[in-house]
């Protein structure tokens, strides 16, 4: 049987570099790299190793000094901003490492405001926010404030909003940074059957043991990636 693969992001040469207080830091340093669709990597890294900076430029929340991004074959440089915040609504959700939930919605509403956006009905958010709710564990807490969750559970709300939308590329920062081991199996083993139908999931971690359970492991340091 003959396997065709298709090429889902191509990084050449990607460069970023920030500006502070007249000192350039070179935070990606020619980064080459290409992901399948259906993947599933790691990239991991000491803190400060370039890792984050590589996430916000795959998840198009930031733009490279230098070097190429296509992202399904398009050129992700030539699009202005507006055109880059519909395409990454569309296709790709985050679990980042800060949460990012609004104080002022329960998880439930948290959960389904992505969906929202994407101008789906009301019933079909609220049944979607429901079922990824339950596959974190989260749903008898569905009606809580982030102000009434713990850390663990408010990563958990972060995990389910990222899947509810059903993406095509999933992007995790230290998916399971906040959670005891059992939650952090549960959070794996739900990224895992996104995996298996089809999404394509980039995990950030700095766990090496959490980066085996990954089809492919990318190592960066000092804003490179190592052979």
């Amino acid at each position: 049987m003959i396997v065709i693969s298709e090429e889902l992001i191509r990084l050449n040469g990607i460069c970023r570099d920030y500006y502070t207080r007249g000192t350039v830091v070179h935070a990606l340093k020619g980064i080459d790299l290409s992901i399948e669709k259906g993947d599933f990597i790691s990239i991991i890294g000491r803190s400060g190793s370039g890792k984050s900076t590589l996430m916000n430029i795959l998840g198009c929340l930031d733009r490279q000094t230098k070097g190429e991004y296509y992202l399904e074959g398009m050129d992700i440089s030539t699009l202005s901003d507006r055109k880059l915040s519909f395409l990454r609504s569309r296709i790709i959700s985050f679990v980042f490492q800060s949460f990012n939930l609004i104080s002022s919605l329960n998880s439930e509403e948290n959960v389904s405001l992505p969906l929202m956006y994407k101008g789906i009905p009301k019933k079909e958010r609220q049944t979607a926010a429901c079922r990824a709710l339950e596959m974190v564990g989260m749903s008898e807490r569905r009606l809580y404030y982030p102000r009434e969750l713990s850390g663990g559970q408010q990563q958990r709300v972060a995990v389910a909003r990222a899947i509810a939308s059903e993406p095509e590329i999933l992007l995790a920062d230290e998916p399971t940074g906040s959670l005891d081991s059992e939650s952090g199996e549960k959070v794996l083993s739900v990224m895992e059957e996104m995996n298996r139908s089809g999404v394509t999931v980039i995990m950030i971690t700095h766990d090496n043991r959490l980066s085996e359970r990954a089809k492919r492991c990318i190592r960066i340091v000092n804003g490179q990636i190592m052979p």
